[in-house]
């Protein structure tokens, strides 16, 4: 069970994030970017109160290496799809780097 809620907690954070840099993209501090932070920290909420869930089942070694690694990764898929953010050669083979040391990771 601790795998489900880490999980929901590196998707909660993603997402958290994803409406962090929306809210960021509105300029001044209209209503629109008002709500749209306030849903980020409701779901950075979420996020915490999964982690938490997690690490009662999960060694925080080997939870925050893949909480933090998977996180990258689906940002900054995040940021590809619906941001239109260029992904570099680099920071594809970064990623590719860092998904493989996360199954060495969870596999150990």
């Amino acid at each position: 069970m601790g795998e489900f809620f880490l999980a929901l907690s590196i998707v909660f954070n993603s997402v958290a994030n994803g409406f962090f840099k929306a809210a960021a993209d509105i300029q001044g501090f209209p209503l629109r970017k008002g709500s749209l932070l306030a849903i980020g920290l409701l779901v950075g909420l979420a996020n915490t109160l999964c982690y938490i869930k997690a690490l009662e089942k999960i060694q925080v070694g080997i939870a925050f290496p893949v909480f933090s690694s998977a996180s990258i990764v689906l940002i900054a898929l995040i940021s590809l799809l619906y941001f239109h953010e260029a992904i570099s050669i680099q920071k594809w083979i970064g990623m590719a780097v860092i998904f493989f040391g996360l199954l060495i990771v969870w596999k150990s």
